[in-house]
Order: structure tokens, then C-alpha cells, then sequence
């Protein structure tokens, strides 16, 4: 697999024509994979004048996240934060009673 400079300063691609995998690389990140990517596709980027709108238009939405493992504890991490803060939300929704014990806001139960 070799990478060919596009229409655009910087700009490189590699296509595997038998996995489908199409990498692009742009100035200052990494190389991005996407899989099943048609050759008509990656034809298309290496012909166009605008390689970005193409790009971001035909292409982008077919990524591959490079690390799923990464993906996932992200998303694991916001259902802890959003748990906590719900529990929170639940706890400061009761008013602590004359004896001390938590009880529902007058204002929340109508």
C-alpha cells in the first residue's frame, strides 16, 4: 500500500484494494482508517480539486476510531458521571424533616 499525494498541500491517501481500507492522512494528525471503502471512492479523492469537502462529505462518516477499547471507557465514564449526578439530583430533592428524617418537598409532590 502506497501513499499518493491528493490535489491539496500535505494531503496523502493509501488504498488496499483488497481489504477495501482507504488512510488518509491530513497535516499534523494521524493517518485515519476506514474500511469498506469502494475504489470508485478513493479515485474520486485522488481527481477532485477540494480533497477536504470531499473528504469530510463522502468519507468521514465511514472512520474507523483507532482505539475502540478508548471509545468504550469514554462512554463508561459518562454513564458513572451520569449516575452520580442523578443520585445527587435525587438526594438534594428531599428536605430533612423536624426528626431528622429525609422527606419529600411539599412543592414535588403536588
Amino acid at each position: 500500500m502506497e501513499w499518493a499525494a491528493l490535489k491539496s498541500k500535505h494531503v496523502h491517501a493509501a488504498y488496499d484494494a483488497d481489504s477495501r481500507d482507504l488512510h488518509v492522512k491530513f497535516p499534523g494528525s494521524p493517518p485515519m482508517k476506514h474500511v469498506d471503502i469502494p475504489p470508485h471512492v478513493y479515485e474520486n479523492l485522488l481527481e477532485t480539486t477540494d480533497p477536504y469537502f470531499y473528504y469530510n462529505y463522502y468519507i468521514a462518516p465511514s472512520r474507523v476510531s483507532q482505539s475502540s477499547r478508548h471509545v468504550s471507557l469514554s462512554y463508561a465514564l459518562k454513564l458513572v458521571l451520569l449516575l452520580a449526578v442523578s443520585s445527587l439530583l435525587m438526594v438534594t430533592s428531599l428536605d430533612q424533616g423536624p426528626n431528622g428524617v429525609f422527606e419529600e418537598s411539599e412543592l414535588r409532590s403536588n
